[in-house]
């Protein structure tokens, strides 16, 4: 949960790789964009357009994009060597070159290093007018080197991206052969399907969510601060909307506060009124209460008085095989209910308990129906717990008082 609210955070829900290329010779422009939730990403919309203006009217307002440049402005070779400094490797590529006039991009691939590069005039242009457009480049990349983003995705021993068909050799690029007339080809990129057209800017637009992208290049500078600009804007966009929000929830506070506190007020003021106007009923009541009160007292006194001599009587019986373990004096007919009258089971108690003889049991039984005060003994359950032991329960029916 979390690490989505960063991501979301920092880039919102929408990623977007585009891809500039050329088709019969004319510029264009493929771009992909995926939205993303917490549990998956998935294809939203993929556009083929011929220009940056025509992009930003499909694409949201300030989004962020991944740019790959792979048209003629790019040139890539690939070579072989034991050197590993960067810039040996593309004097080696490209002998003539100045590479301080060039970005460059080096991709290596098991013995095979594909070196990518284009002037940074074109590039650093190409940026600008995305951002006079509205949009922002997070990250760039040349040529098809960003295939190995996804490449382990694919099985197919030929990939064919834009322009190109880039031989697979167990998720390693071997060979990457331009042909201006590619079939079209349809993958399956971890359940997401496009067209080989499409796979570059896919690819890019996977990066930063992926972030595994690895490639040696000349424009890290240039790459931090195209990533610092979009997240200062992001932040201040998140920052003045966070703000407007809080404005207004502390107003939306305030306000149901007062509303709240107004109701009560009016609520207590009525309350005060029926209050006032049944003052005179509850004396009455009172006065009522106190009286019933005091009978149901000497009710209860008799009655205690009565339940003690019954309770100390059967319990001044009982031999020592027997243990009590309820005495219910006039138990209840019905459960108690709200403005229902109260039954009790008059002259009536319930006796329940263990008793491990039954010899003693039932001549303790017999005891209790010779007593004066015994009108008859109903047995309502003699039951087994354990082999000794054994659980009754009886009603004593009492005669009247």
């Amino acid at each position: 949960m979390f690490e989505y609210l960063k991501s979301y955070l920092l880039y919102g829900n929408q990623f977007c790789g585009v891809e500039h290329t050329t088709n019969n010779d004319e510029p264009i422009i493929y771009a992909s964009v995926l939205k993303k939730t917490k549990k998956a990403v998935d294809i939203s919309e993929v556009f083929t357009l011929p220009s940056i203006k025509d992009l930003t009217e499909r694409l949201s307002k300030k989004q962020h994009v991944f740019l790959i440049v792979n048209n003629d402005h790019v040139l890539t070779k690939t070579i072989k060597s034991e050197q590993t400094d960067d810039l040996k490797l593309v004097n080696k590529a490209f002998p003539n070159i100045n590479a301080s006039d060039f970005y460059y991009e080096i991709l290596k691939q098991d013995t095979n290093y594909f070196v990518s590069i284009c002037r940074q005039s074109y590039v650093d242009g190409l940026i600008e007018s995305y951002t006079e457009n509205g949009l922002y480049i997070l990250n760039f990349s040349l040529g098809n080197s960003i295939l190995t983003n996804i490449i382990k995705y694919i099985d197919d021993p030929i990939i064919f991206t834009s322009n190109t068909a880039i031989a697979n050799n167990n998720g390693f690029i071997t060979s990457i052969d331009f042909n201006s007339t590619i079939q079209k080809e349809q993958y399956n990129i971890n359940g997401l399907t496009t067209l080989n057209s499409h796979v570059l800017s896919l690819s890019g637009a996977l990066s930063p969510i992926l972030n595994s992208y690895q490639s040696v290049v000349n424009y890290k500078n240039q790459r931090n601060n195209l990533a610092s600009t979009y997240k200062q804007i992001r932040f201040f966009n998140q920052f003045f909307k966070i703000s407007l929000i809080f404005i207004l929830g502390v107003l939306l506070v305030n306000f149901l506060f007062f509303n709240f506190y107004f109701e009560k007020v009016e609520a207590l003021n009525e309350t005060s009124q029926i209050n006032q106007a049944a003052k005179e009923k509850i004396v009455k009541l009172n006065e009522t209460v106190s009286k019933l009160q005091k009978t149901t007292d000497d009710m209860l006194k008799s009655s205690s008085s009565k339940s003690s001599f019954y309770i100390n009587t059967i319990v001044n019986s009982l031999p020592e095989s027997i243990l009590l373990s309820e005495i219910n004096y006039q138990p209840l007919e019905k459960k108690i209910k709200k403005d229902k009258t109260i039954l009790l089971r008059k002259n009536t108690i319930i006796v329940s308990g263990d008793s491990n003889s039954s010899l003693l049991y039932s001549e303790w039984i017999s005891t209790l129906e010779n007593m004066d005060w015994v009108n008859n003994i109903e047995v309502l359950d003699y039951s087994d717990v354990k082999t000794t032991v054994s659980h009754f329960s009886i009603k004593i029916n009492m005669t009247d008082d």
